[in-house]
């Protein structure tokens, strides 16, 4: 069963999105300003680069919530913080 939203590259991270991508794509076109699970909007990057930008925190959290995951707060005082960003 899919997921209600899909990640999105787009100012300098990946991002989730619930908005719907436009068929027959599987990812937004180039230039597509897409509102986030964060707040944010932010223009469709389509490279193979953007892909490997770091995950916005704030969408992750709530991705993991719409799926039923463990928070990443609840795995990090578990198992200890890791810096996400170097």
């Amino acid at each position: 069963m899919p997921h209600p939203f899909v990640w999105v590259p787009g100012g300098g991270a990946r991002h989730a999105s619930e908005d719907r991508v436009p068929p027959p794509s599987v990812e937004f076109p180039e230039g597509t300003v897409v509102s986030t699970l964060c707040g944010a909007e932010v223009s469709a990057e389509v490279d193979e680069v953007s892909w490997l930008w770091r995950t916005c925190r704030e969408c992750d959290e709530r991705t993991r919530e719409i799926v039923g995951l463990e928070p990443l707060s609840e795995i990090e005082r578990r198992v200890g913080r890791l810096d996400r960003d170097q």
